[in-house]
């Protein structure tokens, strides 16, 4: 007993992450343990993939949206730097969820993440889930989810990882990774500063009289991102441990001016965030307990002006129990409770905004035969003064052939998610109601998917293919619209569907590994409106494609990627104006060539990275410049003590 006060006394000071790899029987690798759970396991049906660890270690320099971009078929929504908002699968900025251990680090007044402030030197691992998770993560997960997860090993000893990298427009990176234990407790200790002057040269060809283009040089755009994870754990003995994280992010930008904008006034935004976890998990017993609790607070200042502020505070705890009844049955339920504290200076304060939120979640993971997966998850959310709706899903995995290096294996998902208003579209001022619109409808998805895997396994060559369709239709869609003044409204329905197709092979010749990936989505999204014509949806393209390529010899890896981002519209049909005009497609081509190396009986790692290597004229937001060619040189030091 002494043993739990002790552990729930340090998860109230600290925070952390827990996880572990997926297993037929969700046991504990004790060697590797990462830091989001068996998600997996109980979601079957669900397309989830992962970023390679050459991928991550490539892209380390700004926020988590560069790897998207490059080497997924995801939209993602961005300026030079200062804005990234995804969008997967057409849906909204605030349809995805982000999660770091049990923390969905969402802002809960805009309902989403900026991902260029996510920088992704911190972390070691990056999955996305591509469709609905409400049933298992909450509000907001409609479109999809991002899981950011650290790796440990449980150090027995000191290792230290220093990364230096110097790029074009003034890109400085500085990162720092420290691991102390002895194999029962660890520290792990990630610092990082980022910054970019952001100072390139574009040609503009907006305004009156650029037909033929004006070189320009951007100006007051630079980025300033600090950012540290604390990690402290201990294990207590096989399939038992503690976990704690303290994530503390300071980032600083300047809002990035239109192309053309002439103003000499600079305008600048300053975030700093306060994220906490920490969980301790016991899986010795048939009952299998997880407890966690978490902190966060989010803080925004506009202009330096401190009474402009824009905070949230939120308190999480979370237990869950889980039992294997069966060699084919085990269930999983919990309760997550959240305590949220706003401090914005726009809301009213004649009503009392401080909010309870509480989820009971029960699943089930059967698989009567070997051939056969099935999981039911079932999700009810309670919110103070706000009604939501009862959220299911099911998944079905069915493998056809597993023989001879051969699998294939046909998915099936169905299943219900939402999102409850954010505190802005409910407490905002408006014009037409100073004390916001609290009578705002969740929005209410229902998502079908169904798919289709094959994998080639040889001792030289692997190979996998992989085709998914998907139908998604969200009622109460919340929009903000221009109407005498800003409002919030809940449209009738949007219908977003599409077909994605992902191919990838690896080839041993020799000292030789090529690898060859490829990803096309084609994605419709529609906005449906009575008596008005039903739109595709601004800034979201019908057609994306990309492919990567990794040449691996002896100490020498070579990374290529190219990624197509089709016609985007960027403002819907109105009365007085009925031709709708879209931004040009474009295709950006990246290279990284990498060289490790041991000097002093340490490991080392040099690389030179061109980006846009086409010098690409280009927009990805209306009216706002994007880089062309530019470079990045970096070095790697991997000491072990």
């Amino acid at each position: 007993m002494r043993r739990f006060v002790y552990i729930f006394i340090l998860i109230l000071c600290g925070g952390g992450l827990s996880a572990q790899e997926e297993s037929v029987m969700d046991t504990i690798n004790i060697e590797e343990v990462v830091t989001y759970g068996s998600y997996k396991k109980f979601q079957a049906g669900s397309k989830i993939e992962a970023l390679s660890s050459e991928q991550i270690s490539s892209v380390q320099e700004g926020g988590i949206e560069q790897l998207i971009m490059r080497f997924t078929p995801v939209y993602v929504k961005t300026n030079a730097g200062g804005l990234a908002t995804i969008h997967i699968r057409g849906t909204a900025a605030d349809h995805t969820s982000i999660m770091f251990g049990g923390i969905n680090v969402n802002s809960l007044t805009l309902g989403h993440s900026d991902l260029s402030s996510i920088t992704s030197f911190l972390f070691d691992k990056m999955e996305l889930q591509y469709g609905s998770s409400a049933a298992l993560n909450g509000s907001g997960a409609i479109g999809g989810a991002i899981y950011l997860g650290t790796q440990n090993r449980w150090t027995d000893g000191a290792r230290i990882s220093a990364k230096y990298s110097l790029g074009s427009f003034g890109e400085r990176l500085y990162g720092t990774k420290i691991y102390l234990g002895n194999g029962k407790w660890e520290s792990v200790t990630k610092l990082l500063k980022y910054k970019t002057d952001n100072d390139f040269t574009y040609t503009n060809y907006s305004g009156f009289g650029n037909e033929n283009g004006v070189k320009e040089t951007q100006q007051n755009a630079a980025i300033d991102n600090k950012g540290i994870i604390q990690e402290f754990n201990y294990l207590f003995g096989p399939n038992e441990y503690f976990k704690s994280a303290l994530w503390y992010a300071d980032n600083w930008h300047e809002i990035q001016p239109g192309m053309g904008d002439a103003s000499e006034v600079v305008t600048e935004l300053k975030n700093d965030n306060i994220r906490l976890w920490g969980e301790y998990l016991n899986e010795n017993h048939i009952l299998k307990v997880n407890m966690g609790a978490g902190y966060v607070r989010d803080k925004q200042i506009y202009n330096n002006d401190s009474g402009q502020r824009i905070q949230t505070n939120r308190f999480i705890t979370d237990l869950s129990a889980k039992q294997q009844v069966l060699k084919t049955l085990e269930y999983k339920a919990g309760v997550k409770y959240k305590y949220i504290v706003p401090d914005v200076y726009s809301y009213s304060d004649s009503t009392d905004l401080n909010e309870h939120d509480a989820d009971f979640y029960l699943t089930f993971f059967y698989q009567p035969i070997t051939k056969l997966k099935t999981t039911v998850n079932l999700r009810q959310q309670w919110v103070s003064n706000y009604n939501t709706p009862f959220t299911p899903a099911l998944g079905i995995e069915y493998s056809w052939l597993q023989k001879s290096g051969n699998k294939l294996a046909s998915l099936f998902n169905i299943s219900k998610s939402y999102r409850v208003p954010t505190l802005n579209d409910r407490y905002w001022p408006t014009p037409l109601n100073p004390l916001g619109t609290p009578d705002l409808k969740p929005e209410n998805g229902f998502t079908v998917e169904t798919g289709i895997n094959y994998n080639y396994d040889q001792e030289d060559f692997k190979s996998e293919i992989k085709l998914n369709v998907f139908y998604l239709n969200v009622k109460n869609w919340l929009e903000w619209r221009n109407n005498n003044g800003s409002i919030p409204v809940n449209l009738e329905k949007v219908v977003s569907k599409g077909v994605e197709l992902h191919a990838n092979a690896t080839l041993k010749t020799g000292e030789f590994v090529s690898t060859l990936t490829g990803n096309y989505t084609y994605n419709p999204s529609i906005k449906i409106e009575e008596g008005k014509p039903d739109q595709q949806l601004i800034y979201i393209p019908r057609n994306m494609f990309n492919a990567y390529y990794q040449l691996k010899y002896q100490d020498f890896l070579l990374l290529i990627d190219g990624s197509y981002t089709g016609e985007r519209y960027y403002f819907y049909i109105t009365k007085s104006n009925q031709v709708r005009k879209t931004l040009d497609s474009y295709f950006v081509t990246n290279c990284v060539l990498r060289y490790s190396f041991k000097l002093v009986e340490q490991d080392f790692t040099g690389a030179f990275s061109v980006n846009n290597v086409f010098n690409v004229n280009y927009q990805n937001q209306r009216n706002y410049a994007m880089p062309g060619i530019n470079f990045r040189l970096s070095i790697t030091a991997n000491i072990n003590l």
